[in-house]
């Protein structure tokens, strides 16, 4: 389990518009077969909009995301680990209204990771096609997203045994938002691309995992007047069973 919070504010200091989000995604995975791994995700939100000194929260059930990850390639040697992993991914339209995306959604990219005594090394690109299927008549087109994020992770033993360590993280995080669009023109205000860092810290004791990170937006531009991403701040616990 884990929670998120973010913000978005518009770029005009003098602008009263802004909006926060806070998440609670649950996760579970299931390793079906050696190289097939099966997933859940579903999100608990609560979304609070300001504009014009005007406040609108609306609070639910995200869609659900399913997803599968396959593992072609494992190289274990005493050295290091190598594995390459493509990844599979669906969003049903099951969210609450204000929340949910109201069509289906499809993802699919590749995960790559990487191990070599204390230091881990991984990498995500994915392309996901918004509203593959679903999108009402009278509804714009919801723009695709491509997206690669890496991730550096530093593991450090604690207390002289295998049973405890303490791991910096660094992620460093790039995506495309592509404009929706209407009878094949792109609608204003829609569309965006941020290039954030995120520095955190991770701890582990035996199969108990805790995990706290901050992610800033160095770069970002967006299409129009459009509210920019603020800071994300992420804390979690895993359990690995």
């Amino acid at each position: 389990a884990q929670y998120r919070t973010m913000t978005r504010d518009l770029p005009d200091a003098g602008a009263t518009a802004s909006m926060s989000r806070q998440v609670i995604p649950l996760v579970a995975v299931y390793g079906l077969r050696p190289e097939l791994t099966l997933g859940l995700r579903q999100t608990y939100e609560f979304r609070s909009r300001t504009m014009m000194g005007s406040a609108t929260d609306v609070s639910g059930f995200g869609d659900l995301h399913v997803f599968a990850k396959y593992k072609v390639l494992r190289i274990n040697t005493r050295s290091h680990v190598v594995g390459v992993s493509p990844t599979l991914a669906i969003e049903p339209p099951t969210g609450a209204d204000g929340i949910s995306s109201d069509a289906w959604n499809l993802a699919a990219g590749v995960y790559l990771s990487g191990r070599s005594g204390s230091l881990g090394v991984d990498l995500d690109v994915g392309y996901g096609w918004n509203g593959f299927a679903g999108v009402s008549a009278d509804a714009a087109e919801p723009g695709d997203r491509f997206a690669v994020d890496a991730a550096v992770a530093y593991q450090i033993p604690l207390g002289g045994s295998a049973r405890a360590a303490l791991a910096p993280v660094f992620e460093i995080s790039w995506y495309d938002q592509f404009a929706d669009s209407r009878d094949g023109a792109d609608l204003p205000a829609t569309g965006e691309r941020v290039f954030s860092l995120a520095p955190g810290l991770k701890y582990t004791l035996d199969d108990l995992i805790l995990e706290g990170l901050v992610r800033f937006p160095v770069a970002q531009e967006q299409e129009g007047m459009e509210m920019e991403a603020g800071v994300m701040v992420l804390l979690g616990v895993r359990r690995m069973f």
